[in-house]
């Protein structure tokens, strides 16, 4: 597999935030967007824009290419070391683009094999292939992006999708917004098509615009009772990566 990094940390996001996890984040999505406005330059000197995990899309920020016994020690060994079983969290990019491939098979059997759990983090724009049993047994943070993303609607919202991880293993929405109106309208259309349990989070790759989101967010989620979602990782270590 390609994995950009992986390292230990603590879910600072949805469901689980505050669990001690391993993160692997694997290379490419399938959506770029723009309209998150995180920029980046390449080692080639060209400027691009995209979200908070852009090192995943672009591979000229680099990755590694692993087989799934290279993550599987590292999990291991910590499982050893501190006799704690992690959290296992594959994010990207999108790391559903990987669900066929041997090695991320044998990664996501293995950790759950270890008596971990495993966590997706997922756009919700392709369905998992479930006829691999051990996915059914994972739980898929899905998030859905908005119209803000500067992705087209057609491209970003695959309600047949969203249908298909809901009805399949257990998930949960965690909505990225500002907490607008029209970004709540939205939400509310998506919930229409698929209901789950839901999470908002406020718009914020870094502690200045978490902060001048969170409130708002916080406020909406009392007032329409949705759960609230902070981002951990940008309050203890700001636009830090890695961690």
């Amino acid at each position: 597999m390609k994995v950009v990094e992986s390292f230990f940390s603590i879910q600072g996001e949805g469901r689980y935030a505050g669990r001690f996890a391993y993160f692997a984040r694997l290379f490419g999505c399938n959506l770029s967007c723009p309209g998150f406005g995180v920029r980046r330059v390449l080692p080639s000197g060209r400027e691009i824009i995209g979200c908070d995990t852009i090192r995943a899309v672009n591979g000229e920020f680099g990755y590694s290419n692993l087989k799934a016994n290279d993550l599987l020690e590292e999990v291991s060994n910590l499982i050893s070391n501190l006799n704690v079983k992690p959290l296992v969290v594959v994010t990207g990019g999108e790391p559903l683009l990987w669900q066929r491939d041997e090695d991320f098979r044998a990664f996501v059997a293995g950790a759950l094999d270890m008596g971990c759990a495993v966590q997706f983090e997922t756009n919700g724009t392709i369905a998992p292939d479930f006829k691999f049993e051990p996915l059914k047994k994972c739980v898929f943070a899905v998030s859905p992006k908005l119209s803000f993303s500067g992705e087209a609607r057609e491209k970003r919202l695959k309600f047949e999708n969203l249908k298909a991880i809901f009805g399949g293993a257990d998930a949960f929405y965690k909505f990225v917004t500002s907490g607008a109106r029209g970004e709540l309208a939205e939400i509310d259309e998506i919930l229409g098509e698929q209901a789950g349990e839901t999470w908002l989070m406020p718009l914020g790759a870094s502690e200045r615009e978490l902060a001048a989101n969170a409130a708002r967010v916080a406020r909406v989620c009392v007032e329409r009772g949705f759960n609230y979602s902070d981002r951990l990782q940008i309050r203890l270590w700001n636009t830090k990566e890695g961690v």
